[in-house]
């Protein structure tokens, strides 16, 4: 009987202590947390993208992942690039406002035309960026 009770108490510890990213902790006070993702593509499939906020780089992003950055209320600018030699290089951004304890989705997707490849990078509402992060895992942000 002891074992089961000390089982069943295990199981719901573990059941309900489990929180997902949208519940992350704001270390910070006046913090908001903006969700960086981008969805599985075949085109460039096998690049990283280095995601830099406000001139800080964060991750290179992988396909078909995702990270979040806690960030002070306020303007904050989201970029990309990708490194190695490469003509016609374009770097993009997106300028993003945050209020205290929101949650902010930001879209990566791969353009390509005849002379470049960027990743255009667009701010997307909550309800599509929640779906589409929950198909997706962390990244584990390279660092080289």
């Amino acid at each position: 009987m002891k074992k089961k009770i000390i089982f069943s108490l295990a199981l719901f510890l573990a059941i309900f202590s489990f929180t997902g990213a949208n519940a992350a902790e704001r270390p910070v006070k006046d913090s908001a947390i903006i969700f960086i993702y981008r969805p599985g593509q075949f085109s460039g499939a096998g690049a990283n993208w280095a995601i830099y906020v406000d001139d800080k780089k964060i991750c290179k992003l992988s396909n078909n992942k995702y990270l979040f950055v806690v960030v002070p209320a306020g303007k904050h600018t989201i970029s990309s690039r990708i490194g190695g030699v490469g003509m016609f290089k374009k770097n993009t951004e997106l300028e993003i406002e945050v209020e205290e304890g929101g949650d902010y989705y930001v879209a990566c997707n791969i353009k390509s035309s005849i002379t470049r490849t960027r990743l255009e990078l667009i701010e997307v509402a909550k309800s599509t960026g929640k779906k589409e992060i929950d198909k997706m895992s962390i990244d584990n942000c390279l660092d080289d």
